[in-house]
């Protein structure tokens, strides 16, 4: 037999073809650019779209995280009193700046500044485990390079819609010439999976040119401008991130229900998932949007709080470079490299 033919068949989607480019490319980002509505009428409609897309996707994803820790013994892997201290901890400062401060300001900022961080960490872990089923790829630059690009577009973003830039001119033009120079970064990341047998990866392919340019459209409409498209992408960016998420927790229920341990809610919650999720969403979504209506406070900060352990639970949970996450994720590690450092699938 030959060495091709020894050779172990490289994946080149993590659940299968459709699924991934649903929902982990999130190719139907492209279909908001192409939807037959006049600017007029999806800015008057802005408000309810922001309605389903923070109450029933962007908020349960966050809560979904502290969901998993708590019923599945997998994976807190004997490390409950840690993810308890945090929880305590995370919940003293928020209720003591609260008492202290009369308003959740500071901690709206670091939410703001972490999450940017995160949105880029998930992006560079889900390469990463397209890079680990279909081998090659530059792990340390597909990581930082995700998140400076990230980041960089979320504080433009954030700039735009507070009008900074409009009150200094010179920092405007700045951005605009700094702009051109942050897109080397997934522009680089492209080439270099173009010239490096993009066959053999055709998954990671599809999600990082989906990835890059859906962060690309959105600085070109801060650029140019256009509030109808800054809410689009705006929308996009956001529902990107969460579903892709959903994507990979519902992948590893699907692992989860037939492997590892028995104990726990979850693997009875894994064994039917879908619905398990459907219901999760209507009611973590009706809840919260009732908690928004009546009890404005409570609302903000419990999301804080959420939001919070979301990012700091999944850098724990979701490590690469732990054997029992690559099992649970159906990603191999190459001989030797268990105990090398890799990204997390969000962190």
């Amino acid at each position: 037999m030959t060495a091709v033919q020894q050779a172990k068949p490289t994946r080149q989607w993590i659940v299968s073809r459709a699924f991934d480019l649903l929902f982990v490319a999130n190719l139907w980002w492209v279909a908001l650019l192409l939807l037959p509505y006049s600017k007029e009428t999806i800015l008057a409609q802005s408000s309810g779209i922001e309605f389903w897309q923070i109450y029933f996707i962007t908020a349960p994803h966050r809560w979904i995280t502290l969901l998993l820790v708590a019923t599945d013994p997998d994976r807190r892997e004997g490390r409950g009193w840690v993810f308890a201290v945090i929880a305590i901890v995370t919940a003293v400062i928020v209720v003591g700046l609260r008492l202290t401060q009369s308003q959740f300001a500071c901690l709206v900022l670091i939410d703001f500044l972490w999450n940017a961080w995160h949105f880029g960490s998930q992006h560079g872990g889900i390469l990463r485990i397209y890079g680990r089923m279909g081998g090659g790829g530059h792990p340390a630059l597909e990581r930082w390079a995700f998140r400076t690009y990230v980041i960089y577009v979320s504080i433009r973003a954030a700039a735009w819609a507070t009008g900074w830039t409009e009150q200094y001119p010179a920092a405007q033009r700045g951005l605009e010439w700094l702009d051109w120079g942050i897109l080397l970064a997934p522009a680089s990341l492209v080439i270099l999976e173009l010239i490096d047998r993009p066959w053999q990866r055709l998954g990671k392919l599809v999600y990082l040119i989906s990835a890059v340019s859906m962060y690309a459209v959105l600085l070109y409409a801060i650029r140019s401008t256009d509030r109808f498209l800054v809410i689009t992408m705006a929308v996009a960016y956001a529902a990107f991130h969460a579903v892709e998420y959903f994507a990979i927790v519902t992948f590893y229920a699907q692992r989860r229900s037939k492997s590892g341990s028995s104990a726990g809610a979850f693997r009875l919650m894994a064994r039917n998932w879908l619905r398990v999720l459907a219901v999760y969403l209507i009611v973590s979504g009706m809840v919260l949007q009732y908690l928004d209506r009546e009890w404005r406070e409570w609302y903000i900060g419990l999301n804080l709080w959420a939001a919070f352990l979301h990012y700091a639970y999944d850098g724990m949970i979701w490590k690469l470079r732990r054997v029992d996450t690559a099992k649970a994720l159906a990603v191999d590690l190459p001989k030797g490299s268990a105990a090398a450092s890799a990204p997390a699938v969000s962190s």
